[in-house]
């Protein structure tokens, strides 16, 4: 895989996340709180964390310099000063922002909306096994964010 693969499933997710947010706006509020809207609801939610990861981790391969033509691979990596193992194999949000933050400043995925915030520290790839209810306006909120973090990218 060479590292410019994060921005396209960055767009592959965005696209995704955008169809669930139509298909959200047309259900009928008398089907809110049933399992299958908050499945759409969950299912936007996490694929709103892959745009704002797989953006992350592209950013960090472009601000390091790496090779556009050469695999992502540890030893080559490593040439990069990137330690594959805990600076990109990583789904923290922080991590991947800590090590961004060290190469360039004015990229962030942070938020200052506290819904969002929240979202963004509770989001792991494990929350799509959860049948867990989230506000689906925050959620639609998440993604517009992580939809204009994938623009900067």
């Amino acid at each position: 895989m060479k590292y410019p693969e994060y921005l396209h499933s960055a767009k592959r997710h965005n696209y995704a996340c955008r169809l669930l947010k139509e298909r959200l706006e047309t259900i009928d509020d008398s089907e809110h709180n049933t399992d299958k809207y908050n499945h759409l609801v969950n299912s936007l939610y996490y694929l709103s964390g892959y745009i704002i990861e797989c953006s992350l981790k592209f950013k960090i391969f472009e601000c390091c310099g790496y090779d556009i033509e050469k695999d992502i691979d540890p030893l080559e990596c490593d040439k990069y000063n990137i330690n594959h193992r805990k600076k990109i194999r990583t789904h923290s949000f922080v991590t991947l922002q800590n090590f961004l933050s060290s190469k360039i400043s004015d990229v962030s995925f942070e938020s200052e909306d506290e819904k969002i915030s929240v979202l963004l520290s509770k989001w792991t790839p494990e929350v799509r096994y959860k049948s867990q209810v989230v506000s689906s306006t925050d959620v639609v909120g998440l993604y517009l964010h992580a939809n204009k973090f994938l623009k900067e990218m």
